[in-house]
């Protein structure tokens, strides 16, 4: 199926300035074509310190309003390499605790049994909700499971996710795009999910999309709420390069400040698919 995506500043820009917008991967859902942009060009395509993702680069002066518009087709060839390796930041790295408490949990079953059995543990520990900061944040690694269940959203969920899964030994990578579902005509970007390589078990997991919708028995199906989704990066804790510094991001998940006051900080970015 081909389709359009498109992606946009809710607002024009206050600041002039340098910002970047992610350059959208193949996944097993997606195959990336043309790009085109409306309101502004980018001035060069850049990639994080760690050289695991690239994103498009913008000179843009207050009063811009980009859109980016991506042509792709459905499925696609999967992730690369690249999204499956493990980051330096603490969001990307399983602690010891973490280790030994999926050690403990998990049996040495065959990894097409351990890997669902694994995904749904850590959706038995949480609820759906906003915390007041990340999980991982100021720490040096994921830490492990609370007792009972820990409030958490599809970035808590899928980041521990992928350290879990890691710690067992398999490929896994955080995504982060969009999800777009009926009737509005547009979606705030900024929505996540886990991909995963290992033979045997499906590739694409949601478990927030399941505990937010009361469907506690996480299964490989990424829509428990109907729509469709488009992945625009992959990885979390990443840094890029700016001008006189080097500015760190959760995740890249639509129009970014690299300089002045919203170096950092994600700008609100809509979009939505046209077939």
């Amino acid at each position: 199926m081909m389709g359009v995506f498109e992606a946009f500043l809710e607002e024009p820009v206050q600041d002039t300035g340098l910002y970047l917008f992610p350059v959208a991967p193949n996944t097993w859902e997606q195959k990336v074509g043309s790009v085109t942009f409306e309101g502004a060009d980018p001035q060069a395509i850049v990639q994080d310190v760690q050289g695991r993702i690239a994103a498009y680069q913008f000179a843009l002066k207050a009063g811009d309003q980009p859109m980016v518009r991506i042509a792709f087709d459905e499925p696609g060839p999967g992730l690369s390499d690249e999204a499956f390796t493990p980051g330096l930041s603490a969001f990307e790295r399983p602690s010891q605790a973490l280790m030994d408490q999926i050690a403990a949990e998990v049996a040495d079953a065959p990894l097409p049994i351990r890997v669902p059995a694994l995904i749904q543990y850590v959706g038995d520990h949480f609820t759906y909700g906003a915390r007041e900061t990340h999980l991982g944040t100021g720490e040096d690694s994921m830490p492990a499971l609370e007792c009972g269940l820990t409030p958490g959203t599809c970035v808590d969920m899928h980041t521990l996710a992928v350290a879990a899964l890691r710690a067992i030994g398999v490929p896994a990578a955080y995504v982060i795009g969009v999800h777009i579902a009926e009737p509005r005509e547009h979606w705030s970007t900024g929505h996540c999910w886990l991909n995963l390589k290992c033979d045997g078990v499906p590739h694409h997991w949601d478990i927030s999309h399941h505990v937010q919708y009361g469907v506690r028995e996480i299964t490989p199906k990424l829509n428990p709420k109907p729509g469709r989704r488009f992945a625009l990066s992959t990885g979390r804790g990443l840094e890029f390069s700016a001008p006189d510094s080097v500015v760190s991001y959760p995740s890249l998940s639509g129009f970014h400040g690299l300089t002045g006051r919203k170096a950092g900080q994600r700008l609100r970015t809509l979009a939505r698919i046209l077939n």
